[in-house]
Protein backbone atom coordinates (compact mmCIF):
# COMPACT_ATOMS: atom_id res chain seq x y z
CA UNK A 1 0.00 0.00 0.00
CA UNK A 2 0.92 3.80 -0.71
CA UNK A 3 1.96 6.10 1.62
CA UNK A 4 -0.47 8.18 2.58
CA UNK A 5 1.52 11.21 0.59
CA UNK A 6 1.82 9.77 -1.96
CA UNK A 7 -1.79 8.52 -2.15
CA UNK A 8 -2.86 11.68 -2.18
CA UNK A 9 -0.29 12.66 -4.96
CA UNK A 10 -1.72 9.99 -7.03
CA UNK A 11 -5.65 10.80 -6.63
CA UNK A 12 -4.74 14.18 -7.50
CA UNK A 13 -3.20 13.52 -10.68
CA UNK A 14 -6.24 10.67 -11.25
CA UNK A 15 -8.67 13.78 -10.99
CA UNK A 16 -6.41 16.27 -13.08
CA UNK A 17 -6.50 13.43 -15.93
CA UNK A 18 -10.08 13.27 -15.42
CA UNK A 19 -11.18 16.95 -15.33
CA UNK A 20 -8.80 16.66 -18.76
CA UNK A 21 -10.91 13.31 -20.10
CA UNK A 22 -14.44 15.64 -18.93
CA UNK A 23 -13.07 18.62 -21.32
CA UNK A 24 -12.35 16.81 -24.53
CA UNK A 25 -15.36 13.99 -24.28
CA UNK A 26 -17.72 14.59 -26.68
CA UNK A 27 -20.37 12.71 -25.27
CA UNK A 28 -22.66 14.79 -22.60
CA UNK A 29 -22.49 11.48 -20.46
CA UNK A 30 -18.87 10.73 -20.41
CA UNK A 31 -18.71 14.39 -19.56
CA UNK A 32 -20.65 14.21 -16.41
CA UNK A 33 -19.06 10.94 -15.49
CA UNK A 34 -15.65 12.42 -15.66
CA UNK A 35 -16.56 15.17 -13.69
CA UNK A 36 -18.23 12.78 -10.92
CA UNK A 37 -15.02 10.79 -10.90
CA UNK A 38 -12.38 13.93 -10.71
CA UNK A 39 -14.70 14.83 -7.74
CA UNK A 40 -14.36 12.46 -5.75
CA UNK A 41 -10.65 11.71 -6.41
CA UNK A 42 -10.14 15.47 -5.32
CA UNK A 43 -12.44 14.03 -2.27
CA UNK A 44 -10.15 11.40 -1.45
CA UNK A 45 -7.03 13.60 -1.71
CA UNK A 46 -8.15 16.02 0.57
CA UNK A 47 -8.52 12.85 2.97
CA UNK A 48 -5.49 11.40 2.81
CA UNK A 49 -3.45 14.92 2.82
CA UNK A 50 -5.25 15.64 5.99
CA UNK A 51 -4.56 12.58 7.13
CA UNK A 52 -1.02 12.84 6.06
CA UNK A 53 -0.54 16.43 7.81
CA UNK A 54 -2.08 15.03 11.14
CA UNK A 55 0.17 12.45 11.40
CA UNK A 56 3.11 15.22 10.36
CA UNK A 57 1.33 16.79 13.20
CA UNK A 58 1.60 13.95 15.62
CA UNK A 59 5.03 13.42 15.50
CA UNK A 60 6.89 16.58 15.58
CA UNK A 61 4.62 17.11 18.39
CA UNK A 62 6.24 13.98 20.02
CA UNK A 63 9.83 14.34 18.83
CA UNK A 64 12.28 16.51 20.72
CA UNK A 65 12.61 20.19 19.29
CA UNK A 66 15.59 20.37 21.05
CA UNK A 67 18.93 18.87 22.35
CA UNK A 68 20.01 19.87 26.12
CA UNK A 69 23.88 18.72 26.81
CA UNK A 70 23.81 16.88 29.69
CA UNK A 71 24.94 18.38 32.63
CA UNK A 72 27.64 16.86 34.59
CA UNK A 73 29.93 18.01 37.40
CA UNK A 74 33.12 16.88 36.02
CA UNK A 75 35.09 19.45 33.79
CA UNK A 76 35.00 18.18 30.07
CA UNK A 77 38.70 16.36 28.79
CA UNK A 78 40.12 16.92 26.22
CA UNK A 79 41.81 14.45 23.82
Amino acid sequence: MLPAWNRAEHYRDLAEECRRLAKTSFSTQMRHRFWRMAEYYSTLAEAEGVEHASLRRLAASTAPTTVRPLKTNRPMQLI
